[in-house]
Formats: C-alpha cells, sequence, structure tokens
C-alpha cells in the first residue's frame, strides 16, 4: 500500500508479507567419521510488516533537507525438518559442543544449551537449572536460550545539501537479537591453555564466596549454557558523508566533487563484545549472531575525488 501527500513531499509505503520457503538445504550430520550430507530437508515462514517513510522536510534554492526512514518486522520460524527431528550445528570445538539446533515451531539459528543457575558457593561449580525436574542435570535439562533474529530492523537516512556542500547521513538498528559471545566462553573457561579474562579474577576461591564465576578447572563451565548469551540490540552511526562540488573549477573540467566518508564511526549496544553485528559463521547456513573469536567490523575513513571531463 502507498500514500503520498502534500504534492508527495510525504509518501508512506506498507508492505505486509507472509512467504513460506521449502527445500530448504541443510548439511545433515552423519557423524564424527562421514562427512556432513547436503539434502533438502525442510521448511521455513517469514512473516512481517514493513514500513518506509520519504519525506522531503525542507525544500528551499540555498537549502534542502530530504528523509528517509525504514522499519521491517519479521516472525520468523522453522515449520519442518525432514530425516531427523532436529539439527545440531555451530560447533564450538574447545569444549566439543554445539550452539545451535534446527527445531520445528523455533526460529531459525536458535541457541540451544542449559539454563545457567548460579556458583555453588561451597564448591564453587556451576549450578544449572533443573528444567525436566527428575532432580539431577542431565541433557533432559537443555533448552532453547536464545534467538539471533531481532524483533525488528530500521534504517534511518538524511540527504542534507546547502549551496555546494551536502552531507548524507545514515543511522541503523537492530532491536531484540541475541548474541551468543563464544569468545567469553573461551576467554572464562579456565579448562585450557589459553590466556583468559580479567572476568575469571572473580572467580569462586574459597568455601562461601558468592560470585557468578565458577573455580578454575571446573568440569561444569564445559557446558553451553545462557552464561554468555547477551543482548545485541544496537543502534550503529552507519555512514556519514561530507562532500562539496566545485563547478567548472578548470577548463576542460566541468565538475570536481571532494568528499569524505567515515563507516562505522559508533555503535550504542550493550554487547559486551567488540561489535554486536558479527557472525562467526557462514550465513547460508542459517547459523548467525555468534562472536567467536570473530574480527569487528572496522571504523573506516574514506578521502574521495571525482571530476567530470
Amino acid at each position: 500500500v502507498d500514500f503520498g501527500f502534500v504534492n508527495n513531499r510525504v509518501k508512506l509505503t506498507a508492505d505486509l508479507y507472509s512467504r513460506k520457503t521449502d527445500n530448504l538445504i541443510v548439511a545433515i550430520p552423519m557423524g564424527s567419521t562421514i562427512k556432513n550430507i547436503l539434502q533438502n530437508v525442510g521448511s521455513m515462514e517469514n512473516k512481517g510488516v514493513e514500513l518506509s517513510l520519504s519525506t522531503v522536510n525542507v525544500q528551499g534554492t540555498d537549502f534542502s533537507w530530504n528523509s528517509s526512514f525504514n522499519i521491517s518486522f519479521t516472525k520468523n520460524k522453522v515449520l519442518s525438518i525432514n530425516y531427523t527431528p532436529v539439527i545440531d550445528t555451530a560447533p564450538i570445538e574447545t569444549v566439543g559442543a554445539t550452539l545451535v539446533r534446527f527445531a520445528a515451531n523455533q526460529p531459525i539459528g536458535s541457541f540451544f544449551g542449559y539454563k545457567f543457575d548460579k556458583v555453588d558457593p561451597t564448591t564453587g561449580d556451576i549450578v544449572y537449572k533443573d528444567l525436566n525436574g527428575n532432580g539431577y542435570f542431565d541433557t533432559g535439562d537443555r533448552t532453547f536460550i536464545g534467538k539471533p533474529t531481532p524483533d525488528y530492523t530500521l534504517g534511518f537516512t538524511n540527504n542534507f545539501k546547502y549551496k555546494n556542500w551536502y552531507m548524507d547521513v545514515l543511522v541503523t538498528a537492530s532491536q531484540g537479537n541475541d548474541v551468543y559471545n563464544a569468545s567469553r566462553f573461551d576467554l572464562e573457561l579456565m579448562n585450557d591453555f589459553k590466556n583468559q579474562s580479567t572476568a575469571v579474577l572473580n572467580r569462586w576461591t574459597t568455601a562461601g564466596q558468592i560470585t557468578n564465576t565458577p573455580r578454575a578447572n571446573s568440569s561444569t563451565a564445559m557446558f553451553v549454557s545462557d552464561r554468555f548469551v547477551e543482548d545485541g540490540s544496537f543502534v550503529k552511526l552507519k555512514t556519514v558523508t561530507l562532500g562539496y562540488n566545485f563547478n567548472a573549477p578548470f577548463k576542460g573540467i566541468s565538475k570536481v566533487n571532494v568528499y569524505v566518508t567515515g563507516q562505522n564511526l559508533y555503535t550504542w549496544t550493550n554487547y559486551t563484545g567488540f561489535d554486536p553485528e558479527v557472525n562467526a559463521f557462514n550465513t547460508t547456513n542459517g547459523v548467525f549472531g555468534i562472536d567467536y573469536g570473530t574480527y569487528p567490523q572496522v571504523r573506516t575513513v574514506i578521502f574521495g575525488l571525482k571530476a567530470n571531463f
């Protein structure tokens, strides 16, 4: 649905969509000695609303200002899987476990593991929640502990022009998505040869100590859990460009454009890693939102010169 107001200086577009995708290609695990096999294993559904608003805020001879805003709300879930009830993937080699489970009626790429309860002040070991109610800790206590799919994403662009000067600003955001900070998992494990982060200075060391970091060399730290599931929501100053156009500065040159562009300039987020907008695995397999020693998006500044002859 499209709307236009004030001689189309204000335009609004609303899209409602529902799409089912069948015959999804996924690598089926065949065990430790056989290579995974690609098969058409199931179906997935995406439903949502996309809204776009573009406005001409100021339209003058010397100064103009245009804006464009878009927001997308998406609900995603796996409808069915063939050949096997679930598919576990995204391995964490340090502990020999997987992070992601594909299962019917769950968002694609959902994190799967245990629920952290506390660190036992007597032993320094981690206590996980007994979700199946059998009175002891076992694999039946695992559950879905997070989703990498956001509730909504948005982008906001502003284009300013004053005489020969111009500036373009792009802000992007993602809200409601989780990130599994597997880098923290490795750096707080205290069970192998790697250096550790300063977080382990708060580890349990004496009986009666209250802390959320277990003792060193505790086997209970080797399990995938929601200890390292973090809110991956962010607002990012994605791109800013400032430029100037010289008209006919020299004979034979009709126009020269000089500009500077900054990318990934600043991120507002509660995520404790370097960048919430990263992924350690191949997204074509439906695995995303995992920070496992992943290099962050770099902040760059680009200077440019364009000439029309």
